[in-house]
Parts: C-alpha cells; sequence; structure tokens
C-alpha cells in the first residue's frame, strides 16, 4: 500500500515539481551515503565483524546488510580511503565525483593532489575518469598479438597445439568432459571480481577461465600426454578434476591428518604435552565433528561460513595448559583465530607478538600446521 500510495502522489506531481523533489532526494541520498560510509569505517576500525559470524569486512557486507559484492568492494573501497584523503567524503556529498570513479581514482588520491585530481574529474564519466587514472599511473604498452582464430567455439587443446595456453576457458561436467577454447587475454580483475572466476552454464556445467605460466602449460600438457588412455581427447576439465581430487585428498591428509592410517595403538585423548604439535587422531576428530567449518557462532546462533585458511584453536589457549584434548580444541577461521587469541591474551599483547613477526603457530593459544 505504501508503494502504490507514493506512486500516485507522484502522478500528481507537476513536472517542475517532480524534478525538484527528484533532485532533493539525490542531494538526500548523496548525504545518507556518506553517512554509510562513516559507519562501515567504523565498524572496520573496530573490526566489528568478528563478533559477528564474519571472517572479513567485506563478507560482513554482503551477508549482514545484503550489499552486491561490487558495492561491498566499492564501499569499503572508499571508507578507507577516505581515511586517507578526508575529501572524498565531500566529494561524495556534494556530487561532484561519483562513487564509481572515486572508486577507480582512491588509489591514487594523495593529500598533496587531491584538489587538482577532483578539480579535473569533476563531472567526467567514468570512461573519462578511466583515462584520467591512466595519466596518474601510466601501464607499459601490452604486446601486439597476431593468433589464428580456432574454426569452431569448443577447440580443444588438441587442435590447436601450436598456441601458447594463455587465458583458459574450461567447461567442466559431472562425466568429466571439458574443452578447452583459447581466448585473448582478459582485462586485469579487481580482488573482489577475483572471487567470480567460475560462472554456472546449466545447473551441473561450470565455465572456469583462468591465466596460466608457461610451467603450468607444460604440465598440463605432460598430463595430457600421460593420460591419453584415460582421457583419449585430453579435455581439460577431466583432467584438472583428477589433479584437484589428488591435491584435495593430500592437503587433508597434510593438515587435518584426513585419510592417514591410524597407529595401531591410538594416541591419549588427552595429553599433556610441550609441543604444539596436535596428534593425527585429534586432528581427524576435530576436521571431523566441526565439518571442515569455522566453528564461531555469534549470540544469535549464526555460525561462520568460512572454509577457507581453517586453523586448530585451542579454547583454554595451549601456552596455558599444555594440553590436546579433542574437545577443547576447534577450527577456526585465521581472522576468527586471532580475535579469540584477543579476547585471552589482550589485544595489546598480541599486536605486540605480531608486529614482532612471531609465526603464528607460536603465538600462545593459537595452533595450526
Amino acid at each position: 500500500m505504501g508503494a502504490c500510495r507514493v506512486q500516485l502522489q507522484q502522478q500528481a506531481l507537476s513536472s517542475p515539481d517532480l524534478l525538484s523533489a527528484t533532485r532533493k532526494l539525490v542531494h538526500t541520498s548523496r548525504g545518507v551515503e556518506v553517512e554509510l560510509l562513516l559507519h562501515l569505517g567504523e565498524i572496520d576500525a573496530r573490526k566489528l565483524y568478528l563478533d559477528q559470524p564474519f571472517s572479513s569486512m567485506f563478507a560482513f557486507c554482503v551477508g549482514e546488510y545484503g550489499f552486491s559484492e561490487d558495492a561491498a568492494y566499492a564501499r569499503i573501497t572508499l571508507t578507507r580511503a577516505a581515511r586517507r584523503v578526508p575529501a572524498i567524503l565531500e566529494a561524495i556529498r556534494s556530487g561532484r565525483v561519483h562513487m564509481t570513479g572515486l572508486r577507480l581514482l582512491a588509489p591514487h588520491l594523495t593529500l598533496e593532489n587531491q584538489a587538482e585530481v577532483f578539480a579535473e574529474a569533476a563531472g567526467k564519466t567514468t570512461r573519462q575518469i578511466e583515462e584520467l587514472v591512466a595519466r596518474l599511473a601510466p601501464q607499459p604498452a601490452g604486446p601486439t598479438v597476431i593468433r589464428k582464430v580456432p574454426s569452431h567455439a569448443n577447440a580443444t587443446v588438441d587442435a590447436t597445439p601450436a598456441l601458447p595456453l594463455g587465458d583458459a576457458i574450461a567447461t567442466a561436467s559431472p562425466d568429466s568432459s571439458a574443452s578447452l577454447a583459447i581466448a585473448p587475454p582478459a582485462p586485469t580483475l579487481a580482488r573482489h571480481e577475483e572471487r567470480a572466476v567460475i560462472d554456472p552454464l546449466t545447473e551441473d556445467t561450470f565455465k572456469f577461465q583462468f591465466t596460466a605460466s608457461r610451467a603450468c602449460r607444460d604440465m598440463l600438457r605432460q598430463a595430457q600426454d600421460l593420460l591419453r588412455h584415460r582421457v583419449p581427447r585430453g579435455d581439460v576439465g577431466a583432467i584438472v578434476e583428477r589433479a584437484l581430487a589428488v591435491l584435495v585428498e593430500k592437503v587433508k591428509k597434510d593438515r587435518f591428518a584426513e585419510g592417514r592410517t591410524p597407529r595401531k595403538k591410538a594416541p591419549q585423548e588427552s595429553s599433556t604435552s610441550c609441543s604444539r604439535h596436535i596428534p593425527d587422531a585429534i586432528k581427524r576428530a576435530v576436521f571431523q565433528r566441526d565439518g571442515g567449518r569455522c566453528t564461531f557462532t555469534d549470540e544469535h546462533g549464526r555460525r561462520c561460513a568460512e572454509t577457507g585458511g581453517l586453523e586448530f584453536d585451542h579454547r583454554d589457549g595451549f601456552a596455558r595448559t599444555r594440553r590436546h584434548e579433542a574437545d577443547r580444541i576447534r577450527l577456526l577461521c585465521r581472522a576468527h583465530n586471532q580475535h579469540a587469541a584477543d579476547q585471552m591474551y589482550g589485544r595489546t599483547f598480541m599486536q605486540r607478538a605480531r608486529t614482532r613477526g612471531v609465526p603464528q603457530p607460536s603465538l600462545p593459544g593459537v595452533s595450526s600446521d
């Protein structure tokens, strides 16, 4: 009902009044955006997202506030840049430079050049600001490349043996069938965009795109030759899937003792030790119990979704107990592990320890392999 009422009110406005009201809304929205950036900046500075089930400010903005990945990245970039160059906020409030342009300019702004850069960027389109950024931070010229275009879209590696691997696009499916198309180099992706290099094509098939080194290309060629009897067409998706299966199994075995053959006599569930090395049996038990995921849970019962960069954390602090007990060890992502150490030993102490360059596994209460 509310939306319908507003729509009727808008339809009742004269054209000049509608334009005037819209102009006021735009001005108000800029002020609200500045206030939002200031609040996000304070949350970021206090690391309040660590009290929530999020391992980073980026994950917090996406998960808690429903921002898109692009919007989260842009706002975090601007709020951090505004700490160096506060005039960014005034440029947003006044509408002098739009937020997309400011995000592009942010890495190149300084207190010395801000006035000149803002004056030149005022009222410019995104493309014009991209040209301004190119003048501020010139890039080397790209190489001239002349290559024959494959006659069909799904050209495989075997069909184009003379071409370097370069940017590869692989389509993988559950039956491990895939093909590799040689594509022209893609523009450099921003950090937040690197998360979206896997695009769904159907429910069960995905497109992968990446740039590989010569060494990677050579190993891929060798793998194709070695697996010719099992993967006759040399499908990249099938080979990568096999390679990843081996890699994941190895890393799980190295870090979490998954898949290792237990000793005939299992170690004691609880043992006093001067070594930070956690027995394999306890590693396996903790990893399986926690499901390979950070166990941090906030006051509302929401659990952190992070599955990367996991570390073993002694709830009572290994430096205090010198004991490895499965029910007193948990998996935490690195951010929440450090947060737990800050809470147990104090942020000042932990900051001094980290500043001295003490490796993470030797910090009090933190244990990881």
